[in-house]
């Protein structure tokens, strides 16, 4: 198949929003079909090349890996005077209701210039269909663009909730214009259950994975330190003081010879809340807040815990609790997690220790300093979870829609 991937985020953004469509598009290539992931510049920089010279990259594109093709938005200046907070209030408001309704999105200046290359891709490559990722509506404008192009379907893919980002007002206005869509993908239960509400095409559920290669082998946890990490987006102040809370009771019960070897890593964005809420154990174990790091390092410190730590959110489902899995090592929530989360990591031999109170916090980092060591490799559950397994699944999704078309494919 030729397929046609639309993300707003470039592939070489270092934020999770550019995961899930850089990672399916490899994988999809790795299973023969030919990918051209198409998103906006690098940090809105200026494109790498013109619309009429990404034409003879198409043709000359050795598509056992994916194409990135970028452009940069233009024109529209009040859209990004807008994102730029240049704007007094009351016109921002003003500008964000007229494009909306006018444009159907608020990155008009990225549909704006992603047109020419949308044409040279429709005229080149000749897409048999085109799926999009629902970060902002403008991606899936652009997927209704180039499908109307080429004469093709395009399918939906929904990473976020449809209810949680688009203002209240134009929830039922919007969701008709992208009713068209042929199908639906969704990130989670949770969010096939918010599409549901909004969209008549059937959702089909596709996780964010994690590479096979995290699968090759199980590390062993170094004895000389107790490692815990926490990671992500911490949502809830009083929620990561509770949390906090539950480390430093167990810290404080632990024997003096294993009290020296804790360390705590914080790996994610909120490192400033991390530090405030951490003070309490600064005089009892060592921590290491590191911001954002790459996913080879956060793959090692996973792997170098006796657990793993994540704070829930109640708006959305956490790809971040899938990955951690592969790590091989306990995994602790708080507040509760979903029964779609326990669902999934019941599926797999890695424990998801889901805690309502701090004490239930402490008592779950005692049952993870006794936990066995976890062979991923011959985990049945965490296979189903990788980029490839979930791949397999997605392409039956594209064949699906392609033989009810019948005129692609």
């Amino acid at each position: 198949m030729r397929l046609v991937f639309v993300n707003h985020c470039h592939p070489d953004t270092p934020h999770v929003c550019a995961t899930r469509m850089r990672e399916f598009a490899k994988s999809m290539a790795a299973r023969g079909h030919k990918i051209i992931l198409f998103t906006e510049t690098l940090e809105t920089g200026p494109a790498e090349i013109s619309s009429e010279e990404s034409a003879g990259l198409i043709q000359s594109h050795d598509f056992s890996t994916p194409l990135y093709i970028a452009s940069a938005p233009t024109g529209h200046p009040l859209i990004q005077s807008l994102r730029n907070r240049t704007l007094p209030s009351g016109v921002r408001q003003a500008v964000v209701v007229w494009h909306y309704l006018r444009h159907k999105g608020v990155f008009t200046d990225w549909r704006h210039g992603s047109q020419p290359y949308l044409q040279t891709i429709a005229d080149t490559f000749k897409p048999d269909l085109v799926w999009s990722t629902f970060g902002n509506t403008d991606c899936w404008n652009i997927a209704q663009d180039l499908a109307k192009f080429t004469g093709c379907p395009w399918l939906g893919d929904v990473k976020d909730p449809w209810g949680n980002f688009i203002p209240a007002i134009f929830q039922n206005y919007l969701s008709r214009h992208f009713d068209d869509s042929a199908a639906l993908t969704t990130f989670s239960e949770f969010h096939s259950k918010d599409a549901s509400k909004w969209f008549s095409p059937p959702a089909n559920l596709i996780y964010s994975g994690f590479s096979h290669d995290c699968l090759e082998s199980s590390k062993t946890v170094e004895p000389e330190k107790l490692v815990i990490s926490l990671t992500g987006a911490i949502y809830d102040d009083i929620a990561l003081s509770q949390l906090i809370q539950g480390i430093r009771d167990w810290i404080m019960d632990l024997p003096d010879d294993q009290r020296a070897r804790v360390r705590l890593i914080y790996a994610g964005q909120d490192s400033e809340n991390v530090e405030a809420a951490t003070g309490i154990l600064l005089d009892l174990c060592e921590v290491d807040i590191k911001g954002f790091v790459s996913l080879t390092e956060l793959g090692a410190i996973h792997q170098s815990a006796i657990a793993n730590l994540y704070i829930k959110s109640s708006f959305t489902f956490h790809h971040k609790t899938i990955e951690m899995l592969s790590a091989g090592r306990p995994l602790i929530c708080f507040p509760e997690e979903t029964e779609e989360a326990k669902n999934i990591a019941g599926s797999t031999q890695v424990p998801l220790l889901s805690c309502a109170t701090p004490e239930e916090v402490t008592i779950a980092l005692n049952q993870s300093m006794s936990n066995g060591q976890i062979d991923v490799q011959d985990d049945e559950g965490l296979r189903n979870l990788t980029w490839e397994a979930q791949s397999e699944k997605l392409e039956k999704v594209f064949k699906d829609v392609l033989s009810e078309d019948g005129s692609h494919g």
